[in-house]
């Protein structure tokens, strides 16, 4: 199918796609389980459901092997932990950062306790107002 289908020069090195409806066709990822990672083109109407599109639909990449596959979900496994990971690394920080303000007030109320009891209050200020 795709031999009936022409080319456009692009930006760059890379050819411009077009379908047999005479569109440019984008660049597109596949996500499906089968062909992860491998790149097409195909016709833009396909996806939008709304119009009858022309069919073609060219791979750029070659199938990707068994191998391959493996290593890709694995990665995918691996940085899902990671990002998993990092949530909750944010969480704990947030939660430690709160405590350490909490604990600096403290010990501010503390000290300012403290030189209370030891140094008594200043001479002009009203013990009665001191607190309330």
């Amino acid at each position: 199918m795709s031999d009936r289908s022409s080319t456009a020069s692009g930006h760059g090195h890379q050819e411009t796609r077009v379908c047999f409806c005479g569109l440019p066709c984008p660049l597109r990822t596949s996500s499906s389980k089968d062909n992860p990672g491998r790149r097409y083109v195909g016709c833009p109407k396909f996806k939008d459901g709304t119009e009858t599109h022309c069919k073609f639909f060219d791979w750029i990449d070659d199938p990707v092997n068994d191998r391959i596959c493996a290593m890709l979900s694995e990665l995918k496994t691996k940085n899902k932990l990671l990002e998993d990971q990092l949530r909750h690394k944010d969480v704990v920080e947030s939660r430690l950062y709160f405590l350490l303000i909490a604990i600096c007030g403290l010990c501010l109320a503390l000290c300012s306790m403290l030189m209370y009891v030891i140094f008594g209050v200043p001479q002009g200020i009203d013990r009665r107002r001191l607190f309330f």
